[in-house]
């Protein structure tokens, strides 16, 4: 049971891996190899990450794999660790997901931004080398993910 909070839960092509926003940070640029790669911090109990998930699922679909990778970060908390998952696997997510290490919330917050208010969703697009690109709190339309990747893209050179 420790090793599962600690390391995470793999189920059926998809590992939702328990870190902190340091050990995260640390090494993105080594979790994906993308131009960009998108961050989008949710919970299951907040309802405009559960309205604005749909669309950004679908963002894989639509950019190439060189071009975009897009990351879940949950902060549901250690008990709702199978709501996370069951809800990431009925919308057919696979991967490497994340979810927050209880403790210090403040730190997590200010660690992906300092200008982040801790309102969920809260979404990161990072450079291939793990410099933030973007960032905004709060759900967006669809076609305002679009705007700034394809901003970004087109400033990354695809």
């Amino acid at each position: 049971m420790i090793f599962l909070l600690f390391c995470g839960c793999s189920d059926e092509g998809l590992e939702l891996k328990v870190v902190s926003a340091p050990e995260f940070l640390t090494n993105i640029s080594e979790i994906r190899t993308s131009k960009i790669i998108l961050v989008n911090i949710w919970s299951t109990w907040c309802q405009p990450c559960i309205e604005e998930f749909p669309y950004v699922v679908g963002l894989e679909k639509k950019y190439d794999a060189k071009d975009l990778d897009v990351i879940f970060f949950s902060v549901d908390w250690d008990a709702q660790e199978q709501e996370a998952i069951t809800f990431l696997k009925n919308h057919q997510v696979m991967g490497q997901h994340y979810r927050k290490r209880e403790g210090d919330d403040q730190l997590f917050i200010n660690t992906f931004s300092i200008e982040w208010t801790g309102a969920i969703p809260f979404t990161a697009l990072y450079g291939q080398n793990g410099e933030l690109a973007a960032q905004w709190e709060g759900k967006r339309s669809e076609s305002y993910f679009y705007a700034k990747i394809d901003s970004l893209l087109t400033l990354y050179g695809s």
